[in-house]
């Protein structure tokens, strides 16, 4: 049985939260001939919205490709992600087409039927075999239109991670795209939004100017806690007075908002047996049906606030680990400039640069790169919030910086 509030993959579009002005624009532009760069931080819905976006296209007629450049590292791969994508249209054509390549190429066709896939003579490919397939397989919208004059959407997820497999695969990218005309229209999806404007507003990169940007920010919170009411109430569930401050806590994450809905969900469901998720051992926080030694009786069961605060609770534990991983990673300066914005004080100033016996100059620094990352922080420029006042991207990472040292 489906998650009443997946939360750990893509959801489907009917479950999507708000996003609304975000389709049409995204609609509005593939009408008009207009490539795209959409940005926002991990796990804040992009992928979501694209297939939402995507469907929608389809229905309407046209031909959609979805590639997923995340973690690519040389350009054989990319040339295979490409590949794989148009594979998945199922269309004879197009899989002909791309067996002849890759038997030209010395790759080889996935046995599933879903595209290419690097074969065991990837070391001798050269540099311009290389080439020559990524170019062919660029250009595989001006050839599918010509055979039927239907518009492609090509969308390029995790875009920055191009970059990754060459530096200069921007240029190759735009040498073609900038001829396909009413062939297709580009949407490039990233997951580091400052990346993402460097390698479009900067005069000396070669797509500087070419899509126009549309960034995902937080869901406004009234309309999740109306939505999410709805969804509880059809599945006959009551959350009570929890809702409201779970709602708040996830300061508009969409995944958080998921996955906090999820926990709620599922007490409720488990308190109906006279069970419980809270006050039991990680291993069976999600997924036993009975409350077990050492849950609390039912009358001793939180409700209302103390019932969000436990669920929050319940979250950072399960998140704990990934949140540990991040924060291992980064250098000292960045520590203590999340630390301070965690605790609500000033990040370069002196309270901070006493406490982490660092100085201004290098808390200014580490901001710096906090800020031109987007993974962790970002700028609030618009709302009640003063300007220049930073938000955590993940609220339960800075529910996990603020309480560090205090948890086992």
């Amino acid at each position: 049985m489906p998650r009443a509030f997946p939360f750990e993959t893509p959801i489907a579009a009917d479950a999507l939260i708000d996003r609304r002005e975000e389709l049409h624009r995204l609609h509005l532009a593939a009408t008009d001939g207009a490539h795209v760069r959409l940005a926002g931080p991990r796990r804040y819905g992009k992928t979501s919205l694209l297939l939402a976006h995507e469907r929608s296209l389809q229905q309407t007629g046209w031909r959609t490709v979805h590639v997923d450049f995340y973690g690519v590292t040389s350009l054989v791969e990319v040339c295979a992600r490409i590949a794989t994508a148009y594979g998945r249209l199922r269309d004879t054509k197009v899989r002909s087409h791309l067996t002849a390549l890759g038997s030209r190429l010395g790759l080889t066709l996935g046995t599933a039927g879903i595209g290419m896939t690097v074969g065991p003579r990837q070391a001798q490919l050269s540099q311009e075999s290389a080439l020559t397939a990524a170019a062919e397989l660029l250009d595989l919208p001006l050839r599918l239109f010509e055979r039927d004059r239907v518009s492609t959407l090509v969308v390029f997820d995790e875009f920055q991670d191009l970059l990754s497999a060459g530096s200069t695969l921007d240029g190759l990218l735009r040498s073609h795209v900038q001829y396909h005309g009413d062939a297709a229209t580009y949407i490039y999806a990233g997951s580091q939004p400052s990346m993402m404007r460097r390698l479009f507003t900067d005069r000396e990169r070669p797509l500087y100017g070419q899509a126009e940007p549309l960034e995902l920010f937080p869901l406004p919170l009234d309309e999740v806690l109306v939505e999410l009411s709805d969804r509880f109430a059809a599945l006959g569930r009551d959350p009570g007075e929890a809702l409201e401050p779970l709602v708040v806590a996830t300061a508009g994450h969409p995944q958080r908002t998921m996955l906090l809905a999820h926990l709620l969900h599922r007490e409720l469901e488990l308190r109906e047996s006279g069970g419980t998720a809270l006050g039991r051992s990680e291993s069976s926080h999600l997924d036993s049906q009975d409350a077990g030694d050492g849950a609390p009786a039912a009358d001793d069961r939180p409700d209302g606030l103390a019932l969000a605060d436990a669920l929050v609770d319940l979250a950072l534990t399960q998140t704990s680990e990934a949140h540990h991983a991040n924060w291992d990673q980064l250098s000292s300066g960045k520590k203590a400039v999340l630390a301070a914005l965690a605790d609500g004080i000033r990040p370069t100033g002196s309270r901070a640069t006493e406490r982490s016996g660092l100085t201004r100059g290098a808390l200014q620094s580490a901001l710096r790169d906090v800020a031109r990352e987007g993974q962790h922080v970002s700028r609030i420029v618009t709302g009640p919030a003063p300007a220049g006042h930073w938000r955590f991207v993940d609220p339960l990472f800075a529910s996990w910086v603020s309480r560090r040292g205090q948890r086992g």
